[in-house]
């Protein structure tokens, strides 16, 4: 059989994380603008666009975890902690998880629709709890819609003073 493929398997999964997370900020009616590949001098893969302005996204997507368990943890280059120290909005590492290997069963078709066999986990990575050498991502930390509303509130944070 002639495989189609023009990615290698490594790009395909970036490609999908990517678009895996676009979908969700999609959902949400929030404009994501990804960095242009060769241009993330600052170790994000975009920026959500909220109102007041934006925060950084940093995507990465793997199927060495499972989406089950307590947290999953990622290695973190010296140069993106500190890109994203100076960063004076937040910047979010986004993990991806497929359960799968086998990209023909990342996504599900059938005849209700189509299944995205994958979930993604957030954590802040600067500020107060910026990473070491190893990023933790907690699995109660599960990227919906819902979770944008909360960013957006730490993003408006970084410019509007809190209340007493």
């Amino acid at each position: 059989m002639h495989s189609i493929a023009t990615l290698d398997p490594n790009t395909a999964k970036g490609r999908f994380g990517v678009a895996y997370v676009k979908s969700i900020f999609s959902q949400a009616a929030v404009g994501f603008n990804e960095t242009a590949p060769d241009e993330d001098a600052i170790a994000v893969d975009g920026s959500l666009e909220f109102a007041i302005a934006a925060a950084r996204i940093q995507i990465k997507c793997s199927s060495q975890f499972k989406i089950s368990g307590k947290s999953a943890t990622w290695d973190s280059e010296l140069h993106w902690r500190d890109s994203w120290s100076t960063s004076a909005v937040p910047v979010y590492f986004v993990l991806v998880i497929l359960d799968y290997k086998d990209p023909a069963e990342w996504i599900q078709h059938h005849d209700a629709g189509t299944n995205h066999r994958a979930a993604a986990f957030w954590v802040r990575v600067n500020g107060a709890e910026a990473p070491t050498d190893k990023i933790v991502v907690p699995k109660t930390q599960r990227l919906t819609a819902a979770t944008l509303e909360s960013w957006e509130k730490e993003v408006k944070s970084c410019f509007i003073p809190t209340m007493p």
